[in-house]
């Protein structure tokens, strides 16, 4: 966990005025995220987190060094802690903990050890004086070792008592409230929740402002925090301060687009603001409507100078009624008080006129001795449509703010609010399929074009808010092959699986709480929920509608079919029937129709931590590649002849369900195909792995072994780990053989007999238990030396990945997995790969063991961070590398180690990896030899990792696996030939 108190230091001192303060934690990191990128790493050597004792901790060796700079400014009685532990130590090799309190100009020692050290347990090191009230405190951990003899760094603490501050300004906006600002610009400003925190949120030319008085009060310091999502080019948000009213305006931070992570930014003014009456502070946005900016925790404190403090109004309560329904009321109350020490006396209360009227006053005309407070109430009661604006004027003998002023605010509205992504339209939508009485009444529904499922162009901001349960009563729909003739192999195929689950809302986006494959006992399918829409059109009576992209994919299996489902609905439980249909799948055996109306059951309810589920999407969204349609590659790169029908055309468009190009940054993606038209939410559409999973489960999973140990783990035994494979057979095939599929155990070395054997079908592919398949895998006869022959068996992956994970238990506890603990939390989540990747299809029994071969489901957007992550970033996480490169060289044809021939001389195969010399190819014809690495699963999915920095992927179910007629197209943009 890392935590820096830094930027809500002034909050702190806050709570401790005029309190005994005790120490509070400035500063701690104890490595557990796996994440260090706020540590800066210099010099010779290596710098990774390592699972050490059981525990993760920050590794160096050679030369390399990591700081922390921060600052203890403000606070005494600072001690500080680091802890050091090292293995493999020679003579002469030394570890290091040091601190600077002067940017690192100089370095004094916490503490070091050496070789007597080495393999034991941490030793701990503290330092308890000379670090109070500094400004320019720098923490390093240093290695002086041979490399791979490893420092490792853990349990850095940084503690200390406030020293006595007066707060003289404070505004954390937790109460929704944006009382005592102003307004002005063009633009837009609320108070929003933003990463389960309530800050201030402004876009287009909107800037707040808020006067502020430091008088009679010296050493002031004066701080804030910024944000900033969605920036483009030309976008800025700021943070400024004003020593003489708002005359003139000096920058405390600055963000611009690359600093648009959403991630909170702290800046602090120390000097220049004692004993004046006449600062300001502003918030301000440069920002295109809809890229925000958000502030938060303000602070200005001081120290009284000896002076005695006089009287002080302040004001607690929302003066933001948000939006309320025309003819209905809203009271508000507000908590007038006296933070000075000297009797504060409150004169008239004016201002608010109608639509805000006071309701009640307890505060005019009063005397508050110190720490003593009133009530005042208003009430905001709008009679018409639309923004309105209005203040309080509070007379008092508080010199700094006399009169004080209290902004009202809010809007009358007929619709509902909202407060993400909200719509521009009106309402008035022209529906003729899939309407009101469709859906509330008896009748049933056809299969009908997708866009009648999609969020119409003028929808309006939803009314209602959905939290809460949805249930359905499931009934057969009506199922219809298309081109198959396997629905009698299945048991219920025309029925939906059991349907019970939770909800959240954020804005005009409908958010499932369960985002991963789900079984439900159903015989035939597993749920696939996906993140939906809700909109408003006139014509529902008031209820507001909801679009729930979704996919059914097969038990046991990778097939996947994805559909819609839609109802109207309102936030006290009342909802219609549920529609849906199914037009599209990835399944090269069974392809089907289905659509049905069913019964539904909605119960509102709060979500426990629907807060984070709203942060985590937002999140998700604007991690998410910016996104064109396909044909802006040629508006994009003009000139250059780019016939966009070309790309894709690999595939036959009826069996193309999606695809895109990644150039650049930007992914250019293609429309997603239905047999009723495209698909809506082509962003979000399920898309499965099959063997693309050798690459990413199999090849990156090895990949992340050998770095994450260091060691030589793809040369492991495979018999050592996967007690079921006899040593007879076994005893010599390594890991990395497994993944290269040349273990020298099959029945036969023609291409792919072996995996489409009866047997292998019914013993591998269709069996549910680990023991089962692995049983399976192990049983073939030795026929060829390991290493010397390729042989498709997707039971080789399984086995490879039985043996990572029976190695990573070894080396971090039998509760461990691989999958989840090193390939989704060290990197699919952090290059922001979706939901739909934490997991993987798994065996049907208490082994849950990873199918490793196939068993994946992606985004368009997941499977080009995937090949960005390996080709473009050289399989690093900001910057830290995951993989081993070595390996991961080998896999993407960057060595002369081209791998094995999958039957062809233009054809290879090597750690998980496909590669095709383009030189042979007749579309491109390269004239010199060109290898292109590249995944592929079943049926027509590929992955195309090409040298020219393009990425490409199709997801496809005709057995259609080319790319060069696609690649002869994305040539002409930016060469892909040596």
């Amino acid at each position: 966990m890392l935590r820096i108190s830094f930027n809500t230091l002034f909050a702190v001192w806050a709570l401790l005025a005029g309190s005994q303060a005790t120490a509070v934690s400035l500063f701690d990191d104890d490595f557990q995220t796996g994440q260090y990128s706020q540590w800066t790493t210099t010099g010779d050597g290596s710098d990774n987190i390592n699972l050490y004792q059981g525990n993760y901790s920050l590794r160096l060796d050679g030369l390399r060094e990591a700081q922390f700079s921060l600052s203890t400014t403000g606070y005494q009685n600072v001690s500080l802690s680091m802890d050091l532990t090292a293995t493999d130590l020679l003579y002469g090799d030394s570890c290091y903990a040091e601190y600077s309190v002067n940017g690192g100009a100089n370095w004094s020692g916490l503490g070091s050890i050496g070789v007597a050290q080495s393999g034991g347990s941490f030793v701990s090191f503290s330092q308890t004086s000379g670090l109070d009230d500094i400004s320019q405190l720098v923490l390093r951990f240093r290695a002086y070792t041979l490399y791979d003899n490893y420092c490792y760094g853990d349990n850095v603490t940084l503690t200390g008592t406030p020293i006595s501050q007066d707060t003289l300004f404070i505004d954390d906006f937790q109460d929704g409230d944006n009382a005592g600002w102003n307004f002005i610009g063009n633009g837009n400003n609320s108070v929003n929740l933003y990463q389960s925190n309530y800050s201030l949120r402004l876009d287009g030319l909107r800037e707040a402002r808020v006067n502020l008085s430091s008088a009679g009060a010296e050493s002031v310091v004066l701080s804030g925090e910024l944000a900033a999502l969605y920036l483009v080019s030309g976008d800025s948000c700021h943070l400024e301060y004003s020593t003489n009213g708002g005359q003139s305006w000096q920058t405390m931070l600055e963000l611009n687009n690359g600093d648009d992570n959403g991630n909170f930014q702290s800046s602090a003014i120390s000097t220049g603001l004692d004993d004046n009456a006449n600062l300001s502070l502003r918030i301000r946005a440069y920002t295109l409507f809809g890229n925000y900016c958000y502030g938060d925790n303000i602070s200005l404190t001081g120290t009284s100078g000896g002076q005695t403090q006089g009287p002080q109004l302040s004001v607690s309560g929302s003066g933001n009624f948000g939006s309320v329904t025309v003819g209905s009321t809203i009271n508000t109350s507000f908590t007038l008080s006296n933070t000075g020490v000297q009797s504060l006396d409150i004169g008239s209360i004016s201002g608010a006129a109608a639509p805000f009227s006071v309701s009640a006053d307890n505060c005019s005309n009063q005397s508050l001795a110190q720490s003593q407070s009133c009530q005042l109430a208003v009430d905001f009661t709008p009679v018409v449509e639309g923004s309105v604006s209005d203040s309080l004027s509070i007379a008092s003998n508080d010199s700094s703010q006399n009169p004080y002023t209290l902004a009202l605010s809010g809007t009358g509205t007929q619709s509902g609010s909202c407060d993400f992504d909200c719509l521009g339209g009106d309402g008035n939508v022209s529906r003729s399929q899939l309407t009101y009485s469709q859906l509330t009444g008896s009748g049933g529904v056809s299969l009908v074009a997708y866009s009648h499922y999609a969020l119409p162009g003028n929808g309006a901001d939803p009314t209602n808010s959905f939290s809460g349960n949805l249930s359905l009563t499931i009934v057969p729909g009506t199922l219809v092959e298309q081109g198959t003739n396997l629905a009698s192999a299945y048991t219920n195929p025309d029925s939906l699986p059991p349907f019970d689950f939770d909800f959240v809302q954020h804005g005009s986006h409908l958010i499932p709480v369960d985002r991963q494959v789900t079984a439900t006992g159903h015989p035939a399918w597993e749920w696939i929920l996906l993140p939906g829409r809700v909109w408003n059109e006139n014509g529902d009576n008031g209820y507001s509608r909801a679009a729930l992209p979704f996919a059914l994919q097969e038990i046991n299996a990778n097939c996947t079919h994805n559909g819609v489902m839609t109802f109207v609905f309102k936030q006290d439980g009342s909802i219609s029937d549920v529609a849906y249909q199914i037009a599209q799948e990835t399944c090269e055996y069974f392809k089907f129709n289905l659509h049905g109306k069913l019964d539904a059951s909605y119960t509102p309810g709060a979500i426990a931590g629907d807060s984070q589920l709203k942060n985590d999407y937002v999140a998700e969204l604007s991690n998410r590649l910016p996104r064109k349609a396909l044909s802006e590659l040629a508006t994009d790169y003009p000139g250059q002849g780019v016939n966009i029908s070309a790309i894709g055309s690999d595939q036959t468009s009826v069996h193309l369900s999606a695809y895109g190009v990644l150039y650049q940054g930007v992914h250019y993606q293609g429309q997603c195909n239905t047999r009723q038209g495209d698909y809506p939410y082509c962003e979000v559409m399920a898309l499965p792995s099959y063997s693309t999973a050798k690459s990413i489960v199999g090849g990156i999973g090895l990949m992340a072994l050998e770095q994450q140990y260091g060691g030589s783990q793809a040369g492991l035994i495979v018999s050592d780990y996967v007690s079921e494979c006899p040593t007879s057979t076994w005893s010599d095939v390594t890991f990395e053989q497994a993944l290269d599929m040349a273990t020298g155990n099959y029945d036969s070395a023609g291409d792919s007999v072996d995996e489409g054997a009866q047997k292998t079908v019914d013993d591998f592919f269709l069996v549910a238990s680990h023991a089962d398949k692995i049983n399976h895998a192990c049983d073939y006869p030795r026929k060829s030396t390991p290493g010397t022959q390729f042989v498709y068996h997707t039971s080789d992956t399984y086995i490879l990945s039985r043996a990572m994970q029976e190695l990573y238990e070894a080396n971090e506890g039998a509760q461990a997995d691989y999958y989840s603990d090193l390939l989704v939390e060290q990197i699919f989540k952090p290059i922001h790969l979706s939901p739909l990747t934490w997991e993987s299809k798994r065996t049907y029994d208490t082994e849950l063991q990873v199918w490793g071969g196939y068993g994946l489901t992606f985004n368009g957007d997941d499977l080009l961070k995937i090949s960005q992550f390996l080709a473009l970033n050289d399989g690093k996480v900001a910057g830290q590398p995951m993989l081993d490169a070595g390996l991961l060289a080998d896999a993407l044809q960057q060595t002369s180690s081209r791998g094995l021939s999958t039957g062809t001389a233009s054809s290879r195969y090597q750690n998980g990896f496909w590669a095709y010399d383009l030189s042979a190819s007749t579309q491109v014809a390269c004239t010199n030899t060109t290898w292109v690495p590249y995944m592929s699963g079943f049926g027509g999915i590929g992955l195309v990792l090409l040298p020219n920095g393009m990425q490409y992927y199709y997801v496809s179910d005709n057995s259609e696996y080319g790319f060069t007629k696609t690649v002869k197209e994305l040539d002409k943009i930016a060469p892909v030939c040596n």
